[in-house]
C-alpha cells in the first residue's frame, strides 16, 4: 500500500509534499489520516509522524516505513 501512499502527494518546488488524496496511516503512535491540501515538510512532525521523511525516503532508496501500514 506504499504505493497509494506516495500516489496520494506531489512534491512542491521547495522540497515540501502536497497532499493530493486522503490516506490512513496506522503506526505505534496510533492512527492519522492525511489531510487534503495540507502541505508536509520533512522534520516536522504530524501527530508524531515525519510524513514528508518517509516520502524523499521512498523515493530516493525506495524503502518503507517500519512498523507503519497506509491504508
Amino acid at each position: 500500500m506504499i504505493d497509494k501512499f506516495v500516489r496520494a502527494f506531489v512534491r512542491n518546488p521547495d522540497g515540501s509534499w502536497f497532499c493530493r488524496e486522503p490516506v490512513l496511516i496506522v503506526g505505534l503512535n496510533g492512527p492519522m489520516s492525511t489531510t487534503p491540501g495540507v502541505t508536509y515538510r520533512k522534520g516536522k512532525l504530524t501527530n508524531g509522524y515525519d510524513v514528508a521523511q518517509w516520502l524523499e525516503d521512498y523515493e530516493e532508496y525506495r524503502v518503507c516505513p517500519l512498523g507503519v501500514e497506509f491504508r
